[in-house]
């Protein structure tokens, strides 16, 4: 599903076209590219290109803005948690993948009920014990709505058991992730989810 989304965006892009984002010449960008400051592929009729997550990479670590075109449309992730450092560190595991992505964050389940349908996200990473309307209430309303079969739920935990995990997943939830987790159990599910951010 994930993977949808992200074929539907531009790809790549030519030096012309990065230098209209980086707001410098075709040029400049060729001197960069010769530079090994930003990284280009050529096509097989010997034209450069550009990798969308690397121009994204390129514009956020030098501090240039990113385009609302080159953002949109991509894969939509909110976070949805009271802990602020819980959703810090989802928020910065997504920022250094090599993958674009949207990110939203909500602190409690009326919160993130008003972001699923304003933001529209693919994925939701799901605390399960929230103030106000718990993780399973959300869940579930999330699996009932009109556009619940296209968002994946993976719920977290900090108070993890075989029967939590599955009542979280019979309530729609891909899986059930156990706090604290690392860098790679995120990215074993947002694979899991078909994402793929190696």
């Amino acid at each position: 599903m994930g993977q949808v989304s992200r074929m539907e965006m531009k790809q790549s892009f030519s030096t012309s076209e990065v230098a209209k984002y980086c707001h410098v010449t075709a040029d400049t960008i060729r001197k960069w590219a010769e530079a090994g400051r930003i990284v280009v592929f050529k096509t097989p009729g010997g034209h450069r290109r550009i990798r969308r997550e690397e121009l994204i990479r390129f514009l956020r670590e030098n501090g240039i803005p990113v385009h609302g075109e080159l953002s949109s449309g991509g894969i939509r992730i909110l976070v949805v948690d009271d802990e602020k450092a819980v959703v810090s560190i989802v928020c910065r595991f997504l920022e250094r993948s090599s993958v674009a992505f949207e990110v939203e964050t909500a602190v409690d389940g009326f919160d993130a009920g008003h972001k699923i349908g304003v933001f529209k996200p693919t994925v939701v990473f799901l605390d399960i014990r929230l103030p106000g309307i718990d993780g399973f209430e959300v869940c579930r309303r999330i699996k009932e709505s009109p556009e619940g079969a296209e968002i994946s739920v993976v719920a977290m935990t900090g108070f993890y058991d075989t029967e939590t995990a599955n009542r979280i997943i019979e309530l729609g939830a891909v899986m059930c992730l156990q706090k604290p987790f690392t860098p790679d159990d995120l990215r074993k599910a947002l694979v899991r989810v078909g994402i793929d951010v190696a």
